[in-house]
This record gives C-alpha cells, sequence and structure tokens, in this order.
C-alpha cells in the first residue's frame, strides 16, 4: 500500500515515464562520466577527493547503465536499483549539505542545494513511478 504514494503519471515535459526515464538514465550516465573524469584530473593533482568522486561516479555509471538496460528490457529490478542507489546518495548529500550549511552559512549554497536536492528527488520519483509501472503491468510506453 505504501508503495503507491509519491508516484506521478508523467513525466515533467508531459512525455511518458518510459521516455523520462530513458532521457534521465542517459544525462545520469552522461554528467556520471564527465565527472569520473574531472576526479581523475584532480586526483592525479594530489587532491584526494578526486579519487574520492571517481569511486561515487563509477557507482552513479553503474547504476544508470543498469537503468538504461531496465528500461529497455523492462526489467524492474535494474531500474529499482536506479532508485534505491540514486535515493541513498540523495540522503548521503541532504546530510552534508546539512552539515556544510550549519558550519558556514551562506544564503545562496542553502538555496542552490534545496534546487538540486528537490530537482534529484523529482527525477528518483519519475523513474520509481516507472519501475512501479513495470511492476504493475500497466502500460508505461
Amino acid at each position: 500500500m505504501s508503495e503507491h504514494k509519491c508516484v506521478v503519471g508523467t513525466c515533467c515535459c508531459g512525455c511518458s515515464l518510459r521516455s523520462g526515464s530513458m532521457a534521465i538514465g542517459i544525462v545520469t550516465l552522461v554528467l556520471a562520466i564527465i565527472n569520473a573524469i574531472y576526479g581523475v584530473y584532480i586526483g592525479i593533482r594530489g587532491i584526494p577527493s578526486g579519487w574520492v568522486s571517481l569511486v561515487i561516479n563509477l557507482i552513479v555509471i553503474i547504476l544508470s547503465i543498469l537503468l538504461i538496460q531496465g528500461i529497455r528490457q523492462e526489467r524492474r529490478g535494474f531500474v529499482m536499483a536506479w532508485v534505491w542507489g540514486m535515493a541513498v546518495m540523495v540522503a548521503i548529500n541532504i546530510i552534508l549539505a546539512i552539515i556544510t550549511i550549519v558550519v558556514n552559512f551562506t544564503i545562496g549554497y542553502t538555496i542552490a542545494v534545496l534546487i538540486i536536492m528537490a530537482v534529484w528527488i523529482y527525477l528518483i520519483i519519475v523513474v520509481r513511478s516507472f519501475g512501479l509501472g513495470l511492476s504493475a503491468g500497466t502500460n508505461v510506453a
């Protein structure tokens, strides 16, 4: 019963959940690849956080590939793996942002974090809605 809370019928632009989820998967994959390359670049320059960024983005790359394959093959488990993985990453980012805001409050950073986290939560809801549609056997195309 709680599985059907926070469900949307279409993506933000009015396109289907399938198309929206595929776009989310592709954009997430491309951005993670770019960020992974940048992580290697700053890691080589001697900044240890670059290697942490590389590992995190490799996880996002794997999750994005699972999402794209899950959509193509209509495999709910692959789609929901992305949902849960990204939900954990967003939760960790929210905790880190709260710590940063408490330690060093700036209004611009706070507003930017709120907007970015709201967008990520919406994207997760869109993909989750697609995954739930797969399990219910409804037409999500």
